[in-house]
């Protein structure tokens, strides 16, 4: 039985992958492997709470690393992908960032927005499946992809995504 988490987890991980290319293999979960990606939101229970989950995994095709958190009761979940300069190849953060707006743009009815302070070019897109909202942004040759859902009134998925970005912005390189 896969429980709430994890599920949660597991959308949010395949509503991302399909932004991008497939065919390369996840590398299985270790809630003791603190990756890249995990490090860039810095302090994971000032959002997520003590006790968090906190899972990171290698990268797959142009991703570097990813990582997922949930918060010990299951209401809040959230996936950072982390792109490099070193794991894109001849591809730009700029490029890649433009194939994975353009694929939002056609899950939702929502207009995409622009988000201040965030790196460069920051995007959010609202109402994607599974109820989710998802930012992206590029600094300094790295692209930041972060998906966050709420189940919990008192705090929106769009504002968890925020609450990650800001984090996030402050530990990429």
């Amino acid at each position: 039985m896969i429980n709430r988490n994890h599920a949660i987890a597991v959308s949010l991980f395949f509503v991302l992958a399909a932004c991008g290319p497939s065919g390369g293999a996840r590398q299985g979960p270790a809630s003791d492997r603190i990756n890249d990606a995990c490090r860039t939101l810095g302090d994971a229970a000032a959002i997520f709470g003590a006790n968090a989950d906190i899972r990171g995994y290698g990268g797959i095709d142009d991703m570097a690393s990813s990582c997922e958190f949930a918060s010990a009761d299951g209401a809040h979940a959230g996936e950072i992908l982390l792109y490099t300069a070193q794991s894109l190849g001849a591809k730009s953060a700029e490029a890649r960032m433009a194939e994975i707006t353009q694929q939002w743009d056609t899950q939702t009815e929502t207009p995409l927005a622009a988000v201040e302070g965030l790196g460069e070019a920051a995007q959010i897109a609202n109402d994607l499946p599974g109820y989710q909202t998802q930012i992206a942004f590029r600094k300094g040759g790295s692209l930041v992809l972060i998906a966050a859902r709420s189940g919990d009134d008192a705090l929106t998925g769009e504002a968890l995504a925020r609450r990650m970005a800001q984090a996030a912005v402050a530990n990429v390189r």
